[in-house]
């Protein structure tokens, strides 16, 4: 997709919004740059989590803010994701993409997280592209998305997103699959507001998405009427936790809320998982963590 781009000029409200992410960035992610500050060490609990920036504030406001168009020259060429190569899903070949400066920070810091308390080690990350010529509908026009299909290490698939080709893999291997999918799936969440996965719709049955659009610069929160979060969530709880009590309807009800309220009790969470960015971050970490 990248491959395809022609030189243009962005308008000055595409300037706005970068510079909305940069400064907030500043704050936001250079405080952990050294990944230190969300580290979070493997063990029995998470009583030593950590308190992150910005907690004990009131939480971030959304943003109301549409993408705004800009010309990939205007954005930051990159060829890997922390320490894995970025390779395009359609042709298997290395690949240069584009984003905003902060959002690729924030897909290093993913990594990292991934591979601290996942335990895998990827030297290739595949997806279907960032940045794309496109309308002010979409967060991959601005440079502040992407679509990660598989993650893999001496060319093998560690987890793959591609939904669409194990889906209907036995029970066994399904198992496994969507085990290791949703816990790939809670580092995203962990570090992006918006992830859309193939609960969403059919499109993203071959990929996940994550933008920045919800909270620019800051961490994500629960937002309760976000019906992705909360599918996320409750298939969190189905199939990494084996709690089958909760279905995933994308309504935050009382078997959702009870699952999560006793899944951060069992791994030293604080509070519920509504009452705070810790306990979301919380939530996810665990969940990442669970084998």
């Amino acid at each position: 997709m990248t491959q395809d781009a022609q030189p243009g000029e962005p308008g000055p409200t595409a300037l706005t919004r970068r510079r909305l992410l940069t400064v907030g960035a500043v704050g936001a992610l250079g405080a952990v740059a050294a990944g230190g500050a969300y580290a979070v060490s493997r063990g029995p609990g998470l009583s030593s989590f950590p308190q992150l920036p910005g907690l004990g504030e009131p939480p971030p406001p959304e943003l109301h803010i549409d993408p705004q168009p800009v010309d990939f020259t205007d954005l930051q060429a990159r060829r890997r994701i922390g320490q894995a190569a970025h390779v395009y899903e359609l042709n298997a070949r290395p690949s240069t993409y584009y984003v905003t400066e902060p959002f690729g920070a924030r897909l290093d810091r993913w990594l990292a997280l991934h591979r601290r308390h996942v335990g895998q080690a990827p030297d290739e990350i595949r997806s279907y592209g960032a940045w794309v010529r496109g309308s002010a509908t979409s967060w991959h026009s601005s440079g502040e998305a992407i679509d990660i299909a598989r993650l893999r290490a001496d060319g093998r698939d560690l987890t793959s997103l591609r939904h669409d080709q194990w889906r209907n893999a036995p029970a066994t291997e399904q198992r496994r699959r969507l085990a290791l999918y949703w816990r790939t799936a809670a580092g995203l969440h962990h570090e992006f507001a918006d992830v859309l996965t193939y609960l969403f719709d059919a499109a993203h049955d071959n990929h996940i998405h994550v933008d920045l659009g919800r909270f620019g610069p800051e961490r994500p929160r629960l937002i309760r009427r976000s019906h992705a979060q909360v599918q996320a969530v409750q298939a969190m709880c189905r199939h990494v936790w084996g709690r089958t009590e909760v279905e995933t309807t994308g309504d935050f009800d009382d078997a959702t809320r009870s699952a999560t309220t006793r899944i951060l009790e069992q791994s030293g969470g604080p509070g519920e998982l509504a009452d705070s960015r810790e306990a979301w971050q919380a939530f996810m970490v665990a969940t990442m963590e669970r084998e």
